[in-house]
């Protein structure tokens, strides 16, 4: 006694058909793995350098001082003084290099000159076609 395998439509399927079958699976397969290994290689656009500009953190502190200043005038309630920890967590990172590099010692070069500079808080990023990584 051997087994018997039918279709959706009752139709026996001979050991060529279902050799033909597992072919066809195998290809439809290997096309998908391709198709994520070459998505997953077109996700990748670069690395881009971000920081806080040179002069920022002087501009705020002296922001702060100023609304000291008035709020002694004025006799208001005291303000915190200004914390430079909370002021950088806080702060939005800027990009050092509009166009982002292609090649990763490049931005690693970039975030040691920026640093140079004067740049504080500066980052290397991969970007990635689904976003930052």
């Amino acid at each position: 006694m051997s087994l018997t395998f039918v279709n959706v439509f009752g139709e026996q399927i001979t050991a060529a058909r279902m050799a033909e079958m597992r072919h066809i699976g195998a290809e439809q397969e290997r096309r998908k793995r391709a198709a994520i290994k070459a998505d997953s290689a077109m996700a990748h656009k670069g690395w881009r350098v971000t920081g806080i500009p040179p002069g920022a953190l002087e501009d705020a502190m002296a922001s702060h001082q100023r609304v000291l200043e008035l709020a002694a005038k004025a006799g208001g309630k005291p303000i915190e003084p200004f914390c430079r920890d909370t002021w950088l967590r806080k702060q939005r990172r800027v990009a050092v290099r509009s166009k982002p590099y292609s090649i990763e010692q490049a931005a690693n070069d970039c975030r040691d000159l920026a640093i140079k500079l004067g740049w504080i808080e500066v980052r290397v990023t991969e970007i990635k076609k689904g976003g930052q990584a």
